[in-house]
């Protein structure tokens, strides 16, 4: 009996188990086990006495191919089934907390929207770049007194709109915040 097309006969299950890890490689990773058990030298755990595929032993395998993949690629990946899903496993303190930080991320966009132009290209410079004012100044030609003030006004403007909503955030007071 040969073993690898004992396993492929249930190719449509494998693909559904990786698939349930959350991943659009399913394939890729199936494909990767059926390479790995073509050289594996543990092939006499793959059936079992009863003849029947080792399906524990096969999950494994696809197991730690996903996450092998994870791992080279560097990357967290949240399918976008479990984004939608997320509220089931978020406490609802956290979910409060999220939605919270939302809003106040959108009143600070609001807030900047209303902006002479040059000040919110200082500010989103200053905050997206993770450049000192010193070399805002060295790379823009702007007086760094000039970049200072503009920057201190912003932050001003932005205390007065939203500085009682982020400290009812900073308290964990989340249903305050309007």
């Amino acid at each position: 009996m040969d073993i690898l097309s004992e396993v492929c006969k249930r190719h449509n299950e494998w693909v559904k188990i990786v698939t349930s890890f959350g991943t659009e490689y399913a394939e890729d990773i199936v494909q990767e086990m059926y390479l790995k058990l073509h050289n594996s030298k543990h092939k006499n755990k793959i059936i079992q006495e009863d003849g029947c595929v080792n399906t524990f032993y096969i999950w494994v395998i696809l197991r730690n191919l996903y996450y092998d993949l994870l791992k080279s690629k560097k990357i967290n990946y949240i399918s976008i089934d479990n984004y939608l899903n997320l509220s089931l496993y978020v406490n609802s303190e956290e979910s409060y907390k999220y939605k919270a930080q939302n809003k106040i991320e959108q009143k600070i966009q609001e807030e900047v929207d209303k902006w002479h132009w040059y000040d919110i290209k200082m500010f989103n410079l200053y905050r997206e770049s993770e450049l000192s004012m010193r070399e805002i100044a060295k790379e823009t030609g702007i007086s760094i007194t000039s970049i200072f003030n503009t920057l201190k006004n912003c932050k001003g403007r932005l205390r007065e709109a939203i500085g009682e909503d982020f400290e009812d955030y900073l308290n964990e007071d989340f249903e305050l915040i309007k």
